[in-house]
């Protein structure tokens, strides 16, 4: 057996009886750095209905999976371990630090960076058949030929007795240009948009298998996200009153954990769609603006020259906070600059004043 199927079958648990944990080490996942006994009790998922989408086989997979190990373990696989990957990686570890987290990826490139956050890494080529409880794919579909086949292959990685979830993008809805948009908002028709077929023919695949859909809005961080591409453009082919919908990625992937969680507890059913946004869509200008206002940040105003170019949706996601009890931690991309631009990336800077 590969190196990660032995660390899956060693913490592979039963959450109703007293186990010995064997806690990783920050420095390599295959270290014990303590073991102690303790007792977990997780409630076992509830009957619920489930969406026409999730088919017949799928609920029984999900059934037989979890009667043949007499409970779930917590082990984690993410596909696609990179910026958010690696935060629900971390977060999952934080909420369960006796649980096998395999971070898989393309390359060996991040493999060092992974183990230092506990993260056992492997390469695709080399996952064998390893089945795991939760997965989450969160790989991009830059750089995939067919996104769907993808998420179909990582499909088979999952046993049906946690959850599954893929992060796909608030691309994918119709809405009008400049009006609300909200879970209820229909999405495009296949054959409407290319880049939002992409993305609904993957989430098909997952849906149809019981799993779960996060809809991501643009993700940012203290470095990263569109506010550093404004910052750095002198001219944008854009409107300067058009809206940028966000969310941190911290809490991206703590919904992303959230819904991990609720669909094993039964909370959720499978086969469910959910919005993760902050709510409070911020024009290309104010998001400029408030950044150079910031000791956080350098940069110019750039020249945006689409006076009339379209003004984007205006996300919100009350059916995900009421299901979920989701709240993000950053209520809005101008309260995080206003608050320092402080994460878990980057410690809080002043701006150079030296020419």
């Amino acid at each position: 057996a590969s190196q990660a199927g032995l660390w899956h079958q060693m913490s592979s648990c039963n959450f109703a009886t007293p186990r010995v944990e064997v806690l990783r080490s920050r420095g390599s996942p295959l270290s014990a750095r303590a073991a102690r006994s303790s007792s977990s009790s997780v409630r076992a998922p509830a009957p619920s209905s489930r969406s026409a989408r999730y088919s017949a086989g799928a609920r029984a997979r999900r059934i037989v999976a979890a009667s043949a190990n007499g409970s779930c373990s917590r082990d984690l696989l993410v596909v696609g371990p990179g910026v958010l990957g690696s935060l629900v990686c971390q977060r999952w570890l934080g909420k369960f630090p006796a649980a096998s987290v395999i971070g898989q990826t393309n390359t060996d490139t991040s493999h060092e960076r992974l183990l230092s956050l506990g993260v056992f890494p492997r390469l695709k080529e080399k996952a064998g058949d390893e089945q795991y409880p939760f997965v989450v794919f969160s790989a991009p579909p830059s750089g995939s030929e067919d996104y769907a086949a993808e998420v179909e292959a990582a499909l088979k990685y999952w046993d049906g007795s946690g959850a599954f979830v893929f992060t796909s993008s608030t691309a994918v809805y119709a809405g009008k240009d400049g009006e609300p948009c909200d879970e209820s908002t229909p999405q495009f028709e296949i054959g409407e948009s290319p880049r939002a077929d992409r993305l609904l023919k993957a989430e098909a695949a997952v849906l149809a298998a019981g799993g779960s859909v996060v809809r991501l809005a643009g993700l940012y961080h203290s470095q990263r996200g569109a506010h550093m591409y404004f910052l750095k453009t002198p001219s944008l082919a854009s409107n300067a009153d058009g809206l940028v919908n966000l969310i941190h990625y911290e809490d991206a992937a703590a919904a992303c954990v959230d819904v991990l969680v609720a669909q094993f507890e039964g909370k959720t059913g499978g086969g469910e769609v959910f919005l993760a946004t902050d709510g409070v869509p911020v024009t290309r200008k104010e998001m400029v603006e408030c950044c150079l206002e910031s000791d956080a940040y350098d940069g110019n105003m750039p020249e945006f020259t689409e006076e009339n170019g379209p003004l984007g949706k205006s996300m919100n996601n009350p059916q995900t906070r009421e299901k979920l009890g989701w709240v993000p931690v950053h209520a809005s991309f101008v309260e995080f600059v206003e608050a320092g631009a402080t994460d878990s990336f980057y410690p809080k800077r002043r701006k150079s004043t030296w020419k």
